[in-house]
């Protein structure tokens, strides 16, 4: 009987021990880490949500910077048993993730969510929870404010505005624009095409703040460096108007889009108010 007993106690010894094998050998495809198995085997495609659940986890042995700390791993290494790693660091996204991420679809914004959820309200893209605005990415007075860009920036534009091969530059056809002299089509000095595109209702292409994008408040250089007024070349006096012909005739100011009055106001504003034409704020009264 003894016997018996002392075989069933080393047969219940021996399951525990397999137990605990066949535990830990679980843990290779379970846990994040295990200290005797290390990482799962599926660690490579699933640790991203590890980290999101808990960074800390991984900073234990990775170091606060990640650079390594006591596993002497850089989790910003090239490459690592075959698989690369986050060559570009500390942002924990793959080399050339500034361009590759514009093609990512929306709908997994919630992803991205977790480092970069910045307002609250469901993760998108382009509703400010995260890093862009309206769906350009750029904030609403982006194409006025753009002008002010130092140039140099442009290879970071080039991420998603490059249209024709070359090294990206703001005025050499690689990104929007063209040579700054010639950035404007065949025939812009004429005041049938010009003039009528300054003269039109203010919008994305047409208006006077439009050219001011460019050009400045005031239409005196801008970003541009061309000034639209004295000794320029074009107006060739203190003002933006037709050297002749401002009151009739095809350069007549009487063609204006009266959503233009805060621009004329800049010079011509003679009592308080809102901007208006027929307001007297302006030149004319009702």
């Amino acid at each position: 009987m003894s016997q018996i007993k002392r075989g069933s106690r080393a047969l219940a010894i021996g399951c525990a021990l397999l137990a605990l094998l066949a535990a830990g050998c679980s843990k290779k495809n379970g846990a994040a880490f295990d200290p005797d198995a290390g990482h799962p085997d599926d660690f490579y495609t699933t640790h991203p949500n590890s980290y999101r659940s808990s960074d800390g986890a991984c900073t234990d042995c990775h170091g606060g910077d990640l650079q390594g700390g006591i596993s002497k791993v850089s989790c910003f290494s090239a490459s690592r048993d075959g698989q690369s790693c986050h060559v570009g660091g500390p942002g924990g996204h793959p080399p050339g993730w500034r361009s590759a991420h514009s093609v990512t679809d929306p709908a997994t914004a919630a992803t991205c969510a977790p480092c970069h959820q910045s307002n609250p309200g469901t993760p998108g893209c382009f509703n400010n929870t995260l890093c862009h605005g309206a769906k350009s990415g750029h904030p609403a007075d982006w194409r006025s404010s753009h002008t002010g860009t130092d140039p140099s920036q442009a290879a970071v534009c080039a991420d998603c505005h490059q249209s024709n091969p070359g090294t990206p530059g703001c005025f050499n056809n690689t990104l929007c624009h063209g040579a700054k002299s010639g950035s404007h089509p065949s025939g812009w000095s004429s005041g049938s095409q010009h003039g009528a595109t300054a003269k039109a209702a203010p919008g994305g292409a047409s208006g006077f703040s439009y050219c001011e994008s460019c050009h400045g408040s005031g239409l005196n250089g801008g970003s541009a460096g061309q000034s639209c007024l004295i000794n320029s070349g074009c107006h060739g006096w203190s003002a933006p108007h037709a050297s002749s012909g401002w009151n009739g005739g095809g350069s007549s100011h009487r063609s204006t889009n009266q959503g233009n009055a805060l621009v004329c106001a800049q010079c011509h504003q003679s009592s308080p108010g809102t901007p208006g034409c027929f307001n007297s704020t302006l030149c004319h009264g009702d």
